[in-house]
């Protein structure tokens, strides 16, 4: 149930940040990116950063998701996300990542196929973001910016 929760919080974050570009072109970039059916190169780059990456997520229902995710130089990740003040609330989940965009990681889940999208933001910080790398510009962007520990 909480995975499930997990993962709808992620799709609605990703939503917001497309719905929350305030800027009609990058709506129709994105409408355009989305219908394109190509697909687009997967590359790793040693230009990512790796470390650790920690922060709290907003969450609908609980005081939000204490977040720590692992980028190691093998391509290889480890996400933590506890939701705060939910007893069971703890997700654990490993795999690869890639870079998908100038910028871009895509966190794969090799168990169920799930990609998660961070924008590198620097060297030390990182925002959960949409496939197409939107960054929120609304209220609560702060929120979904990981800080290299």
């Amino acid at each position: 149930m909480r995975k499930k929760l997990f993962q709808v919080t992620a799709l609605c974050c990703a939503m917001t940040f497309t719905a929350c570009g305030g800027n009609s072109s990058n709506a129709a970039d994105a409408s355009a990116s989305q219908t394109d059916t190509t697909t687009t190169a997967v590359t790793t780059s040693s230009s990512l950063p790796t470390g650790t990456f920690e922060g709290t997520l907003p969450c609908a229902d609980c005081e939000g998701i204490q977040t720590q995710l692992v980028l190691r130089a093998d391509s290889t990740y480890d996400l933590r996300s506890q939701y705060l003040g939910e007893k069971d609330g703890v997700f654990e989940t490993s795999g690869v990542y890639h870079q998908k965009a100038d910028k871009l990681i895509e966190l794969v889940t090799p168990s169920s196929g799930e990609k998660t999208y961070y924008k590198v933001l620097d060297e030390s910080s990182i925002m959960l973001s949409d496939s197409l790398g939107t960054e929120n510009q609304g209220e609560l962007a702060p929120h979904y910016v990981l800080k290299k520990k």
